[in-house]
């Protein structure tokens, strides 16, 4: 293993951490890039990187864990990198890569990583910063802040109008949905064509489907509306815009939210990858949806965000206020806030924020009560796997409150029973999955429309029940009706 020098500036942000240069030649099938970390760090960071656990633990049975080397080559992950956050400072932070991925993978502490809905966050609290300052107000009509763009008319209304509040609260009330990317040889439409969904543009036109502030329901489309008035607002480009209220305050270096990148950074680009392993084509796609999905970043940086809404919390932020994160937790609705999933585990407020974009799936997440957190960017589509067991694992290695393993205990079923249940089934009348009986393994697998496959484990329950390890999704066989139907997060399958 070959660790690279970190850039000087990075390491002196940080309280008592260390330049960490060492070469272990016990293993040279992955690289791991120490960007920096604390002394007294070593030992935890070990246990995390080699007690990486699922999301199940069966009682009475020994748990077996596996590292994070072994995770990446069995999901095929090229690159990983990790932020782990505690009391408020980053405690340490790494850049993971595997040899199996040679090409374009050779990364540093800068290497950036598309942040995918990361972004989403990023630009509230920058909005948040605008609203404090008298620059904007996050409860007025946005159409007054358009100059070229008139929102279709639809549920919205002079006395309930689309706003920036309730765009970046998901209650706009405008078409749900994400963005896919551009491949890099195609024109990027503009922020005009997205929103009106002309010739070019790879979604459809926006339109507010529901009365504003009634309905919570993700929105790429509401995220690129807000873009294109805080551009109208401030007369520059969205980049430039981001760095100066959220990008530079925060400290985040190698952060931007340029579409497209400039060649010039290229080499700078932890390359995106399909599930098979495959590279995205061109490396990536371009996101010109800046506010929703166009974010670069890493996992410092990200880390560095984070920090600066727990100091807020306590108080001690230089750039935003306490008051104003009081007032964004206030807001919740049906457990989420402003896009970030709020989770209250007795006097601990956690928020925890997803993102997903072709080639990369991200994650982060903070409790305001202790300061404690981790980050992870990954450039493959199998990285919410690893990503789900990274926060279970740290959870469990640093003691958190959130991100707690399901508890289950295994049960013997009989293979007759078993070759009973496969077959085709409509779930919730209106998706098609399918059970799959494996005689060698005497398993049965849950099959959704996009082909994952969930090998299930029988469990002891109210029903005949079953439960994935790695997600802990569950699958619960209805006793009345022979077992002709099951039910799935709350809703009925039922065999065709």
């Amino acid at each position: 293993i070959m660790i690279r020098r970190p850039p000087r500036s990075t390491l002196s942000r940080v309280r008592r951490q260390r330049q960490m240069c060492i070469r272990d030649s016990s293993s040279t099938d992955k690289v791991m890039t120490h960007c920096f970390g604390a002394e007294e760090s070593l030992e935890s960071k070990a246990q995390l990187e080699n007690e990486i656990r699922g999301q199940v633990k069966f009682l009475g049975e020994s748990e077996n864990f596996n590292s994070i080397a072994s995770e990446m080559s069995a999901y095929k992950i090229p690159a990983l990198s990790l932020a782990v956050i505690h009391q408020g400072e980053i405690e340490w932070a790494e850049i993971y890569t595997n040899a199996d991925f040679p090409k374009g993978q050779d990364l540093d502490c800068s290497s950036i990583f598309q942040a995918a809905s990361l972004s989403k966050p990023v630009t509230f609290l920058a909005a948040l910063r605008m609203h404090a300052a008298g620059e904007i107000d996050l409860d007025e009509n946005i159409q007054n802040y358009l100059e070229d763009y008139v929102i279709p008319v639809g549920k919205q209304t002079s006395e309930n109008p689309v706003t920036f509040r309730n765009i970046f609260a998901h209650t706009s009330g405008i078409t749900p949905g994400g963005y896919q990317g551009y491949a890099k040889d195609l024109p990027i439409p503009s922020d005009l064509d997205i929103l009106k969904g002309n010739a070019g543009a790879n979604t459809p036109a926006i339109e507010v489907v529901n009365p504003p502030n009634e309905t919570l329901a993700y929105s790429g489309g509401a995220y690129t509306l807000a873009e294109l008035a805080l551009k109208d607002i401030f007369k520059d480009d969205f980049s430039n815009i981001m760095q100066k209220w959220i990008l530079g305050p925060a400290g985040m270096e190698h952060s931007e939210f340029t579409q497209p990148l400039p060649d010039s950074k290229s080499d700078q680009v932890a390359k995106g990858h399909t599930q098979s392993g495959g590279m995205i084509d061109g490396g990536w796609r371009n996101h010109p949806e800046q506010a929703a999905a166009g974010l670069w970043s890493n996992s410092v940086d990200m880390a560095k965000f984070l920090i600066e809404i727990y100091k807020a919390y306590q108080g001690k932020s230089s750039i935003f206020s306490q008051s104003d994160i009081e007032s964004m937790l206030s807001d919740e609705r049906d457990g989420q806030v402003y896009g970030f999933l709020l989770n209250r585990t007795g006097d601990d407020i956690a928020i925890t924020h997803y993102g997903g974009n072709a080639g990369y799936r991200t994650g982060m997440t903070m409790s305001l009560t202790t300061g404690n957190g981790l980050v992870y960017l990954i450039n493959s589509d199998n990285g919410g796997a690893l990503g789900n067991e990274l926060l279970l694992s740290a959870s469990a290695v640093y003691n958190w409150q959130h991100f707690k393993q399901t508890q289950a205990t295994r049960k013997q079923v009989s293979s007759d029973v078993l070759k009973e249940l496969p077959g085709q089934y409509k779930w919730n009348n209106q998706v098609d999955l399918s059970i799959r009986y494996d005689e060698k393994d005497n398993r049965i697998s849950l099959i959704f429309p996009n082909g994952d496959e969930y090998k299930l484990t029988p469990v002891v329950g109210d029903e005949l029940d079953f439960i994935h390890p790695n997600t802990g999704v569950q699958v619960s066989f209805l006793t009345q009706g022979d077992y002709q139907s099951f039910s799935l997060y709350g809703q009925t399958a039922v065999k065709l």
